[in-house]
């Protein structure tokens, strides 16, 4: 698979996610939220010729991967979500069913060191007859999105740091396109250059950190407000609300809520959130860790100016609650409530500037 350049420092952004944004594809992209790129091969054909223009064979494929790397990720979280909801039973053989298709030619070892490798293809042979419909044949292995989507995927389902690079491609003459994944730490100690310069510009648990955020729904609608106030919401599914000022952060896990508040932080409207609802849904909080990492996300709504309340407060987490150092916390009983009092904040804090 061909080479990307040696010199991270040249096309390595501080926000993790600054070339995809750049390109039109940011996380909250229509694109990024839409599996058109793996069933539509005209779009993605010319998907690859203004990538392949506009970024060069250099930068072209680092985005390439990127791409497929979150929409494997999200697709993972996906599956997982509903083998959760559904309390069924999967193997890695429901990968057929995910946007991209993808075919092991042999069951998942290891080696002493417990690493997991696995080899496979990808029958549909999708990018590679988009890319040659538009850019001809290649010299090397070209499946970057593919390699980046089955990555993604793999380090989703199997909480492993998995790496995939194509070894056989169809847009050079092969009969298939063939993938190979093992393990970074196995990567790294073969020294294999083209993964070790992958690795240094994708960072994959920023990735996987996004895919597994909740959605973000966004709205100014008062009426929408105004039935989570009569109690018409649905808890049941993470999501985080904005209606104008005020915002409902879902708390279901400690990594999410870390990691949507990091992701929120990079969005230039954050500023315009006066009030941010956080609901811990009676998910139990200890005093340790939990507590901890809750302050860390008060701290940083407080970095925002804006006010924190929580609601969904267990009895097993009334210690903790007690615990943290805010002296105006607001705490609220019900949902509901919680967000009326949101809005009541928001509208005093607008009337003082």
């Amino acid at each position: 698979m061909r080479q990307p350049p040696k010199s991270p420092t040249q096309i390595e952004p501080v926000d993790p996610f600054e070339m995809l944004t750049q390109l039109g594809f940011g996380p909250d992209t229509l694109l990024m939220n839409d599996p058109k790129l793996f069933v539509d091969g005209r779009f993605l054909a010319m998907l690859l010729a203004e990538l392949d223009d506009e970024l060069g064979e250099e930068k072209g494929p680092v985005a390439l991967f990127q791409i497929g790397l979150l929409h494997g990720f999200r697709d993972a979280v996906r599956m997982s979500r509903e083998h959760d909801d559904a309390a069924s039973t999967r193997t890695a053989e429901a990968a057929d069913t995910t946007s991209l298709v993808m075919q092991w030619t042999s069951g998942a070892t290891s080696d002493d060191a417990g690493r997991i490798f696995l080899s496979g293809y990808w029958p549909e042979r999708h990018e590679a007859t988009s890319r040659c419909s538009r850019l001809g044949a290649a010299a090397e292995p070209s499946c970057w999105m593919s390699a980046g989507y089955t990555t993604g995927w793999l380090c989703g389902t199997l909480d492993r740091s998995i790496i995939v690079r194509e070894v056989e491609c169809a847009a050079t003459g092969a009969e298939a396109c063939r993938f190979e994944a093992r393990e970074s730490a196995d990567w790294l100690q073969r020294k294999e250059a083209d993964i070790e310069s992958l690795l240094s510009r994708v960072p994959i648990d920023a990735f996987r950190k996004m895919a597994t955020s909740p959605p973000i729904e966004r709205t100014s609608d008062p009426a929408d407000a105004a039935a989570v106030i009569e109690g018409n919401f649905d808890r049941s599914q993470p999501v985080v609300h904005i209606w104008g000022p005020v915002m409902v952060l879902p708390f279901t896990t400690l990594d999410e809520a870390l990691g949507t508040v990091d992701m929120l932080g990079r969005d230039p409207g954050i500023r315009e959130i006066r009030a941010v609802v956080v609901d811990l849904r009676e998910h139990p909080l200890d005093e340790g860790f939990g507590a901890a990492a809750l302050e860390q996300i008060l701290e940083t709504i407080e970095s925002w100016n804006a006010q924190s309340l929580i609601t969904g407060v267990s009895a097993e987490s009334e210690s903790a609650i007690a615990s943290l150092e805010s002296s105006h916390l607001v705490l609220r009983k019900d949902l509901p409530e919680a967000i009326a009092t949101a809005f009541q904040i928001s509208d005093a804090q607008r009337h003082l500037l």
